[in-house]
């Protein structure tokens, strides 16, 4: 099974060393983290649901430090928390490329090649998407452990033996259950996207992977989005601050 913090780590490791973290801000929705070049990456604060509450457990002060400090530590880190704010860290320094950005044309569905009666699977519950599938005449599968809804088992059956396309949540990098979904669904062969405001922008990360779209979040208006995570909002109010950013994966 690949390691994808590993692949992660190698793929971003001379940005890294290239850039400045200035500050990490963690939130109750969401983290961002902005570098000494202004650029703005952001993801999920998620919450460990057997903590009734919880801390940024790193010891180490990582703002004005060289991000390749932080980057590194993704190879042991286990609470969600510090995940997520190597994450935001990654997703700015892939910001740092104003030319990554590739606006949402709102193309998912035809992307997905979904038509009426057609079945998609969903990890991680996405309500907007549910509800634009049930408009469409989708029927939609979810499995979310984080809500409690759906069956492990039952729901990878389903994937693999009914579903005409898959939506994976991004927040699978933050509680790392990333690789084992990519190995769940290795032949897999139709259209899978990973969505989310955590998603890591990177053709490169998902080579020899079955997904074929990304979609993620651009920030555009680095004062506005760290007013909302400051006021623990959620991904409306980050969005009115940030471009989506979507595109295909070459095959």
């Amino acid at each position: 099974m690949i390691n994808y913090d590993e692949k992660i780590i190698e793929i971003f490791a001379q940005r890294a060393k290239n850039n400045y973290v200035d500050t990490i801000n963690i939130g109750l929705g969401y983290t961002a983290v902005v570098l000494k070049n202004g650029s703005c990456g952001v993801c999920c604060t998620l919450i460990d649901s057997k903590n009734s509450c919880t801390v940024y457990k790193e010891s180490e002060d990582y703002e004005q430090k060289n991000c390749y400090d932080l980057l590194i530590t993704l190879r042991y880190l286990k609470d969600y928390v510090s995940r997520a704010v190597v994450i935001a860290m990654i997703n700015a320094l892939s910001a740092s490329d104003k030319t990554n950005l590739r606006v949402d044309k709102n193309t998912l569905f035809n992307d997905l090649k979904l038509e009426v009666g057609d079945k998609l699977a969903m990890i991680g519950y996405f309500k907007p998407i549910v509800n634009q599938a049930k408009e469409k005449g989708v029927f939609v599968k979810a499995y979310d452990i984080g809500k409690e809804i759906g069956d492990e088992e039952s729901f990878y059956k389903y994937v693999n033996q009914e579903s005409s396309a898959l939506i994976i949540t991004a927040t699978s990098f933050i509680n790392n259950s990333f690789s084992d979904i990519i190995n769940r669904i290795e032949n897999y062969r139709n259209p899978v996207a990973l969505l989310g405001p955590s998603t890591i922008m990177e053709e490169k990360l998902y080579q020899n992977t079955p997904i074929t779209i990304l979609g993620g979040t651009f920030v555009t208006n680095t004062k506005g989005v760290l007013k909302a995570i400051r006021n623990g909002k959620g991904t409306p109010q980050i969005h009115k601050n940030s471009e989506k950013n979507y595109y295909l994966i070459s095959k």
